[in-house]
């Protein structure tokens, strides 16, 4: 195949052409193995046992993944496109990104849905546009274009989905970002990973910020909300917003997840004086986007002032600590529209003794009304969660619960207001101590 085949996508006159051409051509190829050079392109693939199938050499590197039709999706197709490194200015990049866009001509008519910015971890310029959604003969088709820029050449990669939804398309973009990731653009580039520099660091420990506010909610009305967020510094140079589960250390959650992640430097102050501004190097998408920001910074005793924001330090829980009381945990949100209005409800308590048992109850309910036509319709559901008893252990800002069955479940936790058990935060919900019990 090689160059004419390439040539002869070129010439497709639609986009959707050249996936039907492209997709029939694939079916037929052998699986591959991880890792690939593609052109001086070093690229980790997915696992061949994950479904997907290498395509013909080119321009282009190529991958295909099926997937059957069933009762609840038709059969549709994922397919990834890799550019060998091009030679350009890294100032080129948003240019060149819409030259790629257009391989689909109809999908380069259609407004940007997500958009990210940013650096990689090798310091290369990144770009990441997701369009959707073109139809055509009965055929959806969602892109993801990802531009990758150096100062001397770039790497253009596209994932495009073909009657792909719901759990298979996240599938399959969590494969196309964990390949982006991967991308070395030079020979020196290293793996992706958030390694501290030098200069980075010299914060440790877990800060609170009471963040309020009103947003949206899916019925059409608005909510008022209070979070107590998180950030979780280690005296190397990471930080995350949340906190580490199951005893990890930020290094280990931050490989795992590391969209809570980034890197950070305190920078400014002098001798007598601590550091005036803070860096933030924030990993913003699963595609290895970061974002810089720098932020007036200041302490203040113990506590940290961010933006102007109040961050007060979180102790953590000696191990062995007890507590003695009933919190619960409550949700509300109702909306309306011209033709519908609804409502969702849930209440979570748990109950912590001195003597280091436990109990969990809990109910959640909805309510939904449509009108259409002067028809009316509306479903009411409501449920109780049920109940769970046994011991807890409270170390650090990690909670384990073990029912009576010997099975233990593990959650972050911790006081954001300082010496009171008035309120805990448990898995990132406010849990508000009944003073009544």
């Amino acid at each position: 195949m090689g160059n004419a085949y390439v040539d002869r996508i070129g010439r497709a006159r639609s986009g959707l052409g050249f996936i039907v051409v492209l997709a029939c051509l694939l079916s037929c190829l052998p699986a591959f193995t991880a890792p690939a050079d593609i052109g001086g392109l070093t690229v980790t693939l997915p696992d061949a046992a994950s479904g997907w199938r290498k395509a013909a050499k080119g321009n282009l590197f190529m991958l295909q993944k099926d997937f059957p039709e069933t009762d609840d999706d038709k059969r549709g197709s994922a397919l990834i496109q890799i550019t060998k490194p091009l030679p350009a200015a890294r100032n080129s990049l948003q240019a060149g990104m819409k030259t790629f866009v257009a391989t689909l001509p109809d999908m380069a008519k259609e407004d940007i849905l997500i958009k990210h910015y940013g650096v990689t971890v090798n310091g290369h310029d990144i770009r990441v546009e997701e369009r959707c959604c073109v139809h055509q003969n009965n055929v959806s088709i969602n892109q993801i274009v990802v531009g990758i820029a150096g100062d001397k050449r770039q790497a253009y990669l596209q994932l495009v989905l073909l009657n792909v939804t719901g759990d298979r398309s996240k599938g399959a973009e969590a494969d196309f970002a964990a390949l982006v990731r991967s991308v070395k653009l030079d020979p020196s580039d290293r793996d992706f990973d958030l390694v501290p520099a030098s200069g980075d660091g010299g914060l440790d420990g877990v800060f609170t910020h009471l963040d309020t506010g009103i947003r949206p909610n899916v019925s059409g009305g608005m909510d008022f909300y209070s979070d107590s967020t998180i950030s979780m510094f280690d005296r190397e140079g990471r930080f995350s917003t949340e906190l580490p589960k199951g005893g990890r250390s930020i290094g280990e959650h931050c490989k795992e997840t590391p969209t809570d992640c980034g890197l950070y430097k305190l920078a400014g102050g002098g001798f007598f004086s601590s550091a005036g501004s803070i860096e933030m190097r924030s990993v913003t998408s699963a595609y290895g986007t970061i974002e810089i920001e720098t932020k007036p910074f200041s302490k203040k005793g113990e506590d940290l002032v961010i933006s102007d924001a109040d961050y007060r330090a979180v102790p953590p829980f000696d191990e062995g600590t007890t507590l003695d009381g009933e919190w619960v945990s409550t949700f509300a949100s109702s909306g309306m529209t011209a033709t519908s209005s609804g409502s969702v409800a849930s209440s979570h308590t748990l109950t912590l003794r001195r003597n280091g048992t436990f109990e969990r109850t809990g109910w959640s309910g909805a309510s939904m009304m449509n009108e259409i036509g002067g028809s009316r319709s509306g479903v009411t559901t409501s449920g109780n969660r049920p109940g769970a008893s046994g011991r807890y252990k409270l170390s650090g800002y990690r909670l384990d619960l073990t029912d009576a069955d010997g099975r233990t479940e593990s959650m972050s936790i911790f006081e954001p207001d300082k010496a009171s058990d008035g309120l805990l935060v448990i898995n990132g919900n406010n849990y508000l101590k009944d003073d009544g019990r």
